[in-house]
This record gives C-alpha cells, sequence and structure tokens, in this order.
C-alpha cells in the first residue's frame, strides 16, 4: 500500500501517539494509586476512589489496547516490531485491575 493511500488513522504517528498517551495515562493511574491503598480504602468515600480508580485504569486500558491493536494491523501488513511497551503496560494494567478487585492494594 502506497503511503499517500492511507488513510490518516493508518499512520504510524498515531500509533505513537496513542502509546505516548497510554504512558501519560499510567503515570496518573500510579500517581492516584493511594486512593485505593489503606488510607483511601478507610475512608467514607472510598467507593467513590475506587471508581475513580477504576476509571483511569479502564482508560489507560483502552489506550494500550487500541495502540496494541494499530501496531499489530501495521505489523502484519508492512512489517515491524513488536509493541512490547504497550503490551507490557496492559498486563500491567490487567494486574492492577485484579489487585483491585480483590482488594490487593487495600492490605
Amino acid at each position: 500500500m502506497a503511503a499517500k493511500d492511507k488513510t490518516s488513522i493508518q499512520k504510524p504517528i498515531w500509533e505513537t501517539v496513542l502509546a505516548i498517551a497510554a504512558g501519560f495515562s499510567f503515570y496518573v493511574l500510579c500517581m492516584i494509586l493511594p486512593l485505593v491503598g489503606p488510607a483511601g480504602s478507610r475512608v467514607a468515600h472510598a467507593a467513590k476512589n475506587q471508581m475513580t480508580f477504576l476509571t483511569v485504569l479502564a482508560v489507560t486500558l483502552a489506550l494500550a489496547g487500541a495502540s496494541v491493536y494499530m501496531a499489530l494491523r501495521r505489523r502484519r501488513r508492512e512489517g515491524g516490531r513488536l509493541p512490547l511497551f504497550c503490551i507490557s503496560l496492559g498486563v500491567l494494567c490487567i494486574l492492577f485491575l485484579l489487585l483491585t478487585l480483590f482488594d490487593g492494594f487495600a492490605i
């Protein structure tokens, strides 16, 4: 496929933009991690804290997933590298989700 035949969403820059956004979102997720930790889980508004954390977690997982999906489609079409950064972010997000759902951070 020629470069000018690509639609704007198929350009490799969007993979990079999504990967950077996923990394930034993961950074924000790590910053709000105390919301579901021991201190944040023992307050009156603990349910709101957990919903906020789960919302940011869902956004991070969606961004990482979209970046991996786009990179794998381009890799199948043109060849290229495996998107290890976003795959690892996705795995970490799934781990964080499991820990949050089973109150692993609230210990």
